[in-house]
């Protein structure tokens, strides 16, 4: 079996026994729900079993939803079904991703990094659209996340990522936050592209 292979092996492996329920949308997507227009066409880049994707289909999108597990992705075009929502998925293996996504007038992104992906990520935003980001960031001292320092982003360096687009709301909280509204080692953007 190729690494690629057992990569793709790994994640439906994950998906396997999670079940859609009630899905849980990002926190950056959901506290920022009132900067989302009527209907448009949107991204869940990386979504897993969907939550963006079935958050913004409820909201009116049409929603293109990206992931590279077989099994989320079947898991998630029979919720929809279910529920008559517009889902369009599709298998995609972003690591290994040459061409473009399309245009879309939101994408949204969460848990999932690859910064080389960025540049690619903001160009397939419409001129106005928006992008809402939230991944883990710090150190992996929480119970969560990746361990692997790549994989989480640097102090600030989200911003440093959007610079030259409006930020219309930024969160990193400080890594000796407590608390119940604590966001330790998670950051979030939310962009609005000229």
């Amino acid at each position: 079996m190729t690494l690629l292979a057992n990569k793709q092996q790994n994640w439906n492996q994950r998906y396997q026994l999670k079940a859609i329920t009630e899905p849980e949308a990002a926190y950056v997507l959901t506290a920022n729900s009132h900067l989302l227009a009527d209907k448009g066409r949107a991204l869940d880049l990386a979504c897993g079993l969907g939550a963006n994707a079935i958050f913004l289909a409820r909201k009116g999108y049409q929603v293109t939803a990206v992931d590279y597990s077989a099994v989320a992705l079947e898991k998630l075009d029979r919720f929809a079904e279910s529920e008559n929502l517009s889902i369009n998925s599709r298998l995609i293996d972003l690591e290994n991703f040459e061409g473009a996504l399309g245009n879309y007038d939101l994408i949204v992104v969460s848990y999932y990094l690859q910064r080389e992906l960025f540049p690619l990520i903001l160009s397939a935003i419409n001129s106005g659209g928006m992008l809402f980001y939230q991944t883990f960031s710090g150190i992996a001292d929480n119970m969560s996340g990746p361990k692997n320092a790549a994989f989480r982003l640097k102090r600030s360096e989200l911003l440093a990522l959007s610079s030259g687009h409006e930020i219309l709301y930024y969160r990193e909280d400080p890594d000796n936050c407590i608390g119940d509204d604590c966001f330790k080692g998670e950051v979030m953007i939310v962009v609005k592209r000229d």
